[in-house]
């Protein structure tokens, strides 16, 4: 009966201690993995695989304004778009288009940006 009970609660700890673990990690982690998808489905096209730049879009990886900008200002960016008027790279011909993310989809990309981006 000691074995069982024993086994009992170590098994039940390890829940209890994954249970935790989850709470503590889940909002950043998942935000940070949702916005790895958005990044895949809506970015790598004109940025790079690796947020590295294409002749259509900017590198984002060590970007001053991807590293110092506030959630804010590059929520904006990613939700409104960059016109002719506010283009920041002149090289890249193509304005950055508006509306390419929802503003859920841009508070999850903005952690990815930020976050594992700048790490790859």
């Amino acid at each position: 009966m000691g074995g069982k009970f024993s086994l009992r609660i170590r098994v039940e700890l390890v829940l209890v201690g994954v249970v935790f673990s989850a709470t503590l990690l889940t909002p950043e982690i998942s935000l940070g993995l949702e916005g790895a998808k958005v990044f895949a489905d809506k970015c790598i096209a004109c940025h790079g695989s690796k947020g590295e730049g294409t002749q259509v879009g900017p590198a984002l990886k060590g970007d001053p304004f991807v590293i110092e900008g506030t959630a804010a200002e590059i929520k904006h960016v990613i939700t409104s778009g960059r016109t002719q008027e506010e283009k920041k790279y002149p090289k890249i011909v193509t304005p950055m288009p508006g509306g390419l993310a929802s503003a859920d989809e841009a508070d999850a990309l903005i952690i990815y940006l930020k976050g594992d981006l700048q790490k790859k």
